[in-house]
C-alpha cells in the first residue's frame, strides 16, 4: 500500500403469518457416545398446575445453583393500572449474495441486494440505493426505524424478499403480574420483558418504504434463516425469578451462600449437597406460592400487538419437556411468511422447554445446540456435553422431531451440517470449566454423526481425540469430506473424509503458524482461509487470507497467503462470516488497524500512528495462489461528506468502520458506516462514484 494504508504481505507457502413453535426443554442425562437416554423423550404438560410444579423446581434448580445470577428477576416498580419494484429488461443478471452457511438457505444481515438495488440497515435507518447502472448508483429512498417511538434499538439484521423487508429489533416492556386467584393486578410486582421486534416493510415503491406490520415476541433474537418466503427466528427467553423470592434471600445468611457457592475447586461436595437441601426446603413452598398466586401462564411468551394489546403465543398443555428439572429457559421458533399478503400472526402453537445457544438450518430441519453448561448444578462433576434438538421445518407446521447427543462444545454453527439423512457435529471436548486435563478418548476435537432420521438421534461413527490441548477455531463440511483447524500455538488443519459414516477418519494434516476462523471451500481442490497469521511461538501477527490445497486429501499444502501487516490489525470477518465477500474469482474482507504515518492530516497525538479501516481485494487463482488488487478506504466519502467535496487541506480525521462489500455485475461496492463506494472490480481504489448514508 502507498501513503499509510496497511501492507499487504504476499508470501507463497508449500509447507505440509407468524406462527410461534415454544420450544422448552429441560437439560437431560444423556451420554458421550450418542446414547439417548430414555429422560431425554419428551411429553406435553398435561395441565397448567403440572407446569408450575415443573417451574417451581426448575427456579430451585436456578436459585441454589447460582444465587439467582441465571434468568430474569421481576423489579419492584409501581405500576399504575390504568396505564395498563421492479427491474427492467437492462436489469443486471450477475451480483454476490449475502454469504451463508448452505445454499438455498439465507440468514439476516445488514446489507442485501436484489442487483438493481443495494438495502443497507444501519444506525436505525434504513437506505435504498438504485445501484444499476452501478456508475450512477444514487440514494432513493430512506425509512427512520428508529424514529417511530420504540423502547429499544433497531438491529442489523434484515431478510429481503421481492417487495418486503423483515428487520428486527430489541425491545424491552414492564409487565405487571396479575394474581389469578383474585384476578387483580398486584401492585409493585413488575417483571422487564425482552423481546424481538418483527417489522414488516413494504418497499414495492422503492423511494418510500413503509413499515405495514410490527408485532413483539418475548424474546431475545438468538439467530433467523429464511428458505424461500418463510422466516424462521429462534428467541431466547429467561423465566424471571417471582421478586418476592429475591427478596427473602436477603434473610439468609451470608455464610450460607458462602459455604455454597465458594470453593468449588476443593472438597467438601457432600458438605455442599446438604447444604443445598436445606435451602431447597426453605424455599421451596415460598417459590411454589409465588408461581401458584401468578399462574403458568404468566411465565409463558406473548405477542405484543401495535395496538398495545397482548394474546399468548400457547397454552400450557401445548409445551414438550423433559424428565429432567433444569435451570428455567425457553426458546421460541417464530415463522413468518413474507410472501402472504397479510402478514398476520396466529396464537397456535406447540413447543418444547428449552435454553439454547448455538443454531443451524438445511433446507428441511432446524437444529438447536444447548451444551451442558446451561444445566451443570454447579457442584457435580461437569458433563461436557451437547444437546442438539431437530425441529422439521414446513412453514407453519414446523414441529419438534428429535433429539441427539455428543460429547463436547460446538464452537458455532458451522460446527453441524446435514446430508444425507446425517448430522455431523463437530466439538472440542475439554474440561474447561475446571482447567484439568482430561483423560478419555474425547479429549480434543471430535467429529460425531449422528442418524437424524429417527426420533432419536443416535451415533452411527466418530472420528475422536484430534489436537488435545488445543480447540476448534473453524470447521466447514463439503459433502463427504470435512475440514476443521484447531489452535494453541500453531493451526493444524485437518481432512477428514466422512465417505464410510460408520468409520470416519482424519486423512491429512497441516501444521503452519496462525490460524483461520473461517474457511471457504473453492471448488474440489481448495479451500480458502481467513483468520490471522502468526510465528511457530504462537504469536498472532496481522489479519490474513490464506488458500489452502486440497487436491492430495491426505496431504494438505497452503498454497499462498495475504498478510495485513500493521500493528494491532483486526477483521469483523473474523467472528462474523457475513462480512466475507467470495464471489467468483475475488474475495474481499473488511480489515482495521493502525500504521505509522508521516502525514500529519493523518497522525494523531500517539505517536505517529493512524487508525485505518478499508476493505482488503484479492483475486483468487488456483494455480498461482492470491493476487492483491487493492485496499479500499472511504477517505474519498469522508471528505465529500464532512468536507464539501474539497478534499484539499481537508483536517478530517474521521474513518469510518468498513463493514460489507458486494458485487454486482463486475462492479465492486464497498459499504462503511459513513455510505457506499462503487468501483471496478478490477481497479477497486478508484471510485466511480459513491453514495453517502449520513
Amino acid at each position: 500500500m502507498e501513503g499509510t494504508e496497511p501492507q499487504l504481505e504476499h508470501t507463497m507457502r508449500h509447507t505440509p403469518s407468524l406462527f410461534l413453535s415454544l420450544l422448552m426443554l429441560g437439560a437431560c442425562g444423556g451420554s458421550t457416545d450418542g446414547t439417548v437416554n430414555p429422560e431425554m423423550a419428551l411429553s406435553r404438560f398435561d395441565s397448567c398446575a403440572a407446569m408450575e410444579d415443573h417451574l417451581t423446581e426448575s427456579f430451585l434448580f436456578s436459585l441454589t445453583n447460582s444465587y439467582g445470577h441465571f434468568g430474569g428477576i421481576e423489579e419492584d416498580i409501581a405500576v399504575d393500572s390504568a396505564d395498563s419494484s421492479g427491474g427492467g429488461d437492462s436489469a443486471p443478471k450477475e451480483y454476490s449474495t449475502t454469504n451463508v452457511q448452505e445454499k438455498g438457505v439465507d440468514e439476516a444481515d445488514l446489507v442485501k441486494t436484489d442487483g438493481e438495488h443495494v438495502y443497507v440497515l444501519t444506525n436505525g435507518v434504513l437506505s435504498i440505493i438504485d445501484s444499476w447502472p452501478a456508475s450512477e448508483a444514487e440514494l432513493i429512498g430512506e425509512l427512520d426505524l428508529e424514529s417511530i417511538g420504540r423502547d429499544g434499538y433497531v438491529s442489523e439484521d434484515m431478510f429481503l424478499f421481492e417487495d418486503r423487508i423483515l428487520v428486527f429489533s430489541r425491545e424491552w416492556s414492564e409487565r405487571a403480574s396479575i394474581d389469578k386467584d383474585a384476578d387483580i393486578m398486584v401492585e409493585e410486582r413488575t417483571t422487564w420483558v425482552s423481546q424481538t421486534g418483527l417489522i414488516v416493510i413494504d418497499i414495492s415503491d422503492r423511494s418510500a418504504p413503509k413499515v405495514v406490520q410490527e408485532k413483539l415476541v418475548d424474546g431475545n433474537l438468538v439467530s433467523a434463516r429464511m428458505i424461500g418466503s418463510d422466516v424462521y427466528t429462534v428467541l431466547s427467553n429467561r423465566m424471571s425469578m417471582p421478586s418476592e423470592v429475591y427478596s427473602a434471600m436477603d434473610d439468609i445468611p451470608w455464610w450460607i451462600w458462602e459455604s455454597m457457592f465458594d470453593g468449588l475447586y476443593s472438597d467438601g461436595v457432600a458438605d455442599r449437597l446438604e447444604t443445598r437441601e436445606k435451602l431447597k426446603g426453605i424455599f421451596r413452598p415460598m417459590i411454589a406460592a409465588a408461581v401458584s398466586s401468578r399462574g403458568a401462564e404468566a411465565f409463558l411468551p406473548q405477542i405484543t400487538h401495535e395496538d398495545g394489546s397482548t394474546e399468548a403465543a400457547l397454552s400450557c398443555t401445548d409445551i414438550l419437556h423433559s424428565m429432567e428439572i433444569s435451570d428455567p429457559g425457553l426458546t421460541t421458533v417464530a415463522h413468518i411468511d413474507l410472501a402472504d399478503d397479510e402478514v398476520s400472526i396466529s396464537a397456535e402453537a406447540t413447543g418444547v422447554m428449552m435454553g439454547s445457544s448455538t443454531v443451524y438450518a438445511s433446507q428441511e430441519n432446524l437444529y438447536v445446540a444447548q451444551s451442558s453448561y446451561g444445566w451443570w448444578d454447579g457442584i457435580s462433576p461437569i458433563e461436557r456435553e451437547t444437546r442438539i434438538h431437530r425441529v422439521a421445518l414446513d412453514g407453519d407446521r414446523s414441529r419438534y422431531e428429535a433429539t441427539g447427543v455428543v460429547g463436547g462444545y460446538l464452537h458455532n454453527q458451522f460446527s453441524m451440517s446435514e446430508h444425507k439423512g446425517m448430522l455431523r457435529v463437530a466439538t472440542t471436548y475439554d474440561d474447561w470449566w475446571w482447567g484439568t486435563d482430561g483423560d478419555d478418548e474425547l479429549t480434543g476435537n471430535n467429529v460425531f454423526i449422528l442418524d437424524a432420521t429417527q426420533s432419536q438421534m443416535g451415533l452411527i461413527g466418530a472420528v475422536t481425540g484430534l489436537a488435545p490441548g488445543e480447540r476448534i477455531y473453524s470447521t466447514r463440511f463439503q459433502g463427504d469430506r470435512a475440514f476443521m483447524v484447531t489452535f494453541v500455538q500453531i493451526d493444524p488443519l485437518f481432512t477428514l473424509d466422512l465417505s464410510n459414516p460408520t468409520a470416519p477418519e482424519a486423512v491429512g494434516e497441516l501444521k503452519i503458524p496462525g490460524y483461520s476462523s473461517y474457511l471457504h471451500p473453492i471448488g474440489e481442490d481448495h479451500v480458502l482461509g481467513v483468520g490471522m497469521d502468526g510465528d511457530w511461538d504462537g504469536r498472532i501477527s496481522g489479519v490474513a487470507i490464506s488458500l489452502f490445497d486440497v487436491s492430495d486429501f491426505s496431504d494438505p499444502t497452503q498454497q499462498d497467503q495475504l498478510t495485513l501487516e500493521c500493528d494491532d490489525s483486526w477483521s469483523e470477518a473474523l467472528w462474523n462470516h457475513h462480512a466475507i465477500l467470495v464471489y467468483g474469482d475475488i474475495v474481499a474482507i473488511p480489515a482495521y488497524g493502525y500504521t505509522r504515518s508521516d502525514a500529519d492530516e493523518f497522525s494523531d497525538d500517539w505517536g505517529g500512528y493512524s487508525y485505518e479501516s478499508g476493505l482488503v481485494v484479492a483475486e483468487i487463482d488456483v494455480d498461482s495462489g492470491l493476487e492483491r488488487r487493492g485496499f479500499v478506504n472511504h477517505r474519498p466519502l469522508v471528505e465529500e461528506v464532512y468536507c464539501d467535496g474539497e478534499g484539499e487541506g481537508c483536517d478530517s480525521s474521521y474513518v469510518p468502520q468498513m463493514r460489507r462489500s458486494l458485487v454486482i455485475e463486475g462492479h465492486l461496492f464497498s459499504i462503511s458506516e459513513l455510505g457506499v463506494m462503487v468501483s471496478k472490480v478490477d481497479d477497486p481504489e478508484t471510485p466511480l462514484t459513491m453514495v453517502p448514508l449520513l
